[in-house]
Parts: C-alpha cells; structure tokens; sequence
C-alpha cells in the first residue's frame, strides 16, 4: 500500500483532523479496529509536544504506512529543534504523585504502547517515526 502524508496547523484544534486522517487509512488498509487507541494516544502525544516544544512555525508532516505485519506513523516537525524521545527518562511511575517531577509521563506511556520508535533528525527536519504490530 502506498504511503499517505498530510500536513496538518501546528494547533491543538487540528487534532480531530489528524484522527480522522488516521481512522481513514485505517478503513483503507483494513486495520483492526484494537489498533486505534494506542496509535491515536501516540499521534496525541506526539502532536502536542511537537506543538509545545518542537520550535518549528511550519505545518507537521504525518505519514501513515503499512509494511509487512505492521504500522509506521511518522510526524515530522519541518524547522523544529532535535529531540528523540527515545533519549527521554522513563516518568517515576514508582513513586508517589507528590514525590515525582512533573512531566514525561505521555511519552512513558506512548513507549509502553507501541512496538518500536524511530528518531532522524536532518536539514532541520525532525522526525519521529512509532510502529505498532498488526495481527
């Protein structure tokens, strides 16, 4: 199947348009239904902090593909700063909510959720790539 990319505002408001996107190609390359949460809790995550701190002013770049037994979804922020989410420390889940720093705790879910994360970073161009296992 051939790759699909859409270029969505760098806004929250723009959100139901990329999940549709998603739901979509989903009916397109008949994606079981149980996929969805986990790829749009990803794509959220994703979307909002590429918003909130990925630096870019351009429009984000999402680009859905089904390969072999699965799913890649890529966001790519054009002029945005490096940042691979992979690098990120895990949210101290162990702890109890007044004793942990605030933050990271989307991205920790959003690595527990999918199957393997991608990150490249050229000519000012970010890209972070999910994969989510199909059958």
């Amino acid at each position: 199947m051939t790759p699909e990319r859409r270029s969505f505002p760098r806004e929250v408001g723009s959100l139901p348009a990329v999940f549709d996107f998603i739901d979509e190609f989903f009916d397109r390359a008949a994606i079981g239904g149980e996929h969805r949460v986990p790829v749009h809790f990803a794509v959220e995550e994703l979307f909002t902090n590429l918003i909130k701190y990925g630096g870019g002013r351009e429009e984000i770049l999402v680009e859905l593909r089904r390969e072999p037994g699965r799913l890649a979804v890529s966001l790519t922020d054009l002029g945005g700063q490096p940042f691979d989410i992979r690098s990120a420390p895990d949210a101290r889940v162990d702890l109890g909510p007044r004793e942990r720093t605030p933050g990271g705790l989307g991205i920790h879910i959003l690595k527990r959720m999918v199957d393997g994360i991608d990150y490249e970073y050229v000519d000012g161009r970010s890209t972070t790539t999910i994969f989510k296992k199909l059958g």
